[in-house]
């Protein structure tokens, strides 16, 4: 384990609940293996609090932090500068501070992408059909937009930011509402992956599942649940059940940390590493 000293830098993520993440160990893994003189925390700040916790980043300083629930759009306004992906998100997940200024970056989708990488599966002018539209979704979005051909996202509401990506991005997105189950058939029929991005499926509800029964799963998809805990949600026991090559969302929190890293180093994240201190392999 690193010593810590006078000269030891501080990382840290700032969210409410917190004490569950997996980030500290993550990135104080990554920070031991390369030898980099620095530590990572976790931040529990109640809402009432959180402008005099932007102060004290600012000027203590911390060198970067990742932002969770519920503070990833709350942040926007005490940011000096955000990166094109944030923007288009209108959201930040990490923040890099240079001299007190604070450089927002969203790494949520990228990190999604990388997971898809790994496991082998090619996006390139694939059609995407994406469950909710929260912004786990819109961030996804962002990302897959540079390589799929046509996003569909179903959900409950309308929700105005499909229309404003659309005007700034290349590939096509739609929204359609999750109660059109002829559709939704139809268009996972004609798709190479299927993404569930909402909290259905989470406790309480395990045995909820926002796709009716397997026959919706035609044998060629790919199936991802964003969700960890559980490891498998009942939509990827469905996939698992129809011999269907699958992911829960361990591997976004992984490579979505890894974004960050880089972001604030510029340096790789020893990803076997911190596979094995996150029990991941």
């Amino acid at each position: 384990m690193n010593t810590i000293t006078g000269y030891t830098g501080l990382y840290g993520i700032v969210a409410n609940p917190i004490k569950h993440s997996f980030s500290p160990m993550m990135h104080n893994t990554a920070f031991q293996y390369l030898g980099i003189d620095d530590v990572y925390l976790a931040f529990e700040v109640k809402k009432e609090d959180f402008p005099q916790f932007i102060t004290s980043a600012r000027i203590l300083p911390i060198k970067g932090f990742n932002v969770s629930m519920p503070y990833k759009v709350d942040i926007l306004p005490y940011l000096d500068e955000l990166t094109p992906e944030a923007k288009l998100c209108h959201a930040v997940n990490t923040v890099k501070n240079i001299n007190g200024k604070l450089i927002g970056h969203i790494s949520d989708g990228i990190g999604f992408v990388k997971a898809c990488q790994e496991k082998g599966w090619h996006l390139f002018q694939q059609k995407v059909v994406i469950l909710g539209a929260g912004g786990a979704c819109r961030a996804i979005v962002v990302a897959l937009a540079q390589y799929v051909s046509e996003i569909v996202i179903y959900n409950r509401s309308q929700k105005d930011w499909v229309q404003e990506l659309n005007q700034q991005l290349t590939c096509p997105i739609t929204l359609k509402s999750l109660s059109d189950l002829e559709s939704l058939k139809k268009d996972l029929q004609e798709s190479y992956l299927l993404i569930q991005t909402t909290n259905v499926g989470m406790a309480p509800d395990e045995d909820e599942c926002l796709i009716k029964d397997d026959t919706y799963l035609p044998e060629h998809l790919k199936v991802a649940d964003i969700i960890y805990h559980p490891q498998q949600t009942k939509l990827l026991k469905m996939a698992q059940k129809r011999g269907l090559d699958f992911m829960n969302g361990e591997g976004m929190i992984l490579y979505q940390g890894a974004e960050s890293f880089k972001f604030w180093t510029n340096q790789e994240m020893p990803i076997e590493q911190v596979k094995k201190s996150l029990k991941m392999e």
